[in-house]
């Protein structure tokens, strides 16, 4: 009987000490939306302005831009050329979102639109479209093209 229940006590002991451990299978990277809005986007009595749609383009993601390292269209959020490198471009679905996995660090995104470069959001040292990825993390990103609207 002693032999018996120290065959079981080891296979225990075994299989508890053999469990593999759970890998996370999150990957660092971007994932986000990419929509339009167009038209009068004023307050109205008696109506709403028009909601953003999803928008079908091309996401270029750069290492981090600054405003000195572009080629703007006046002083418009719309770019003729990015010269910092490309880190990846990839296309949305239909409904405008799109995935990238990238490594720890800090990107400008951009989107083609009109066969330039749109990218609205800026921070306090003039760096345009700064996302941050964290290890491990998804950052998510909401980018509104609004060229065709008025406010």
């Amino acid at each position: 009987m002693k032999q018996v229940l120290f065959c079981v006590f080891i296979v225990l002991l075994i299989s508890v000490s053999c469990k593999t451990q759970k890998v996370s299978t999150v990957q660092s990277g971007i994932e986000g939306t990419v929509t339009e809005e167009t038209g009068n986007q004023m307050p109205m009595v008696g109506g709403s302005a028009g909601a953003p749609k999803a928008f079908k383009t091309t996401v270029y993601i750069y290492d981090s831009t600054n405003i000195s390292k572009v080629k703007q269209v006046g002083t418009s959020p719309v770019f003729l050329s990015v010269n910092t490198r490309l880190v990846q471009k990839l296309d949305t679905d239909e409904a405008g979102r799109f995935s990238a996995a990238l490594p720890a660090g800090t990107y400008s995104v951009f989107v083609l639109k009109g066969g330039a470069f749109f990218a609205n959001q800026f921070d306090e040292k003039n760096n345009i479209g700064i996302c941050r990825v964290e290890v491990g993390k998804q950052t998510h990103i909401q980018i509104k093209v609004n060229t065709d609207a008025t406010y």
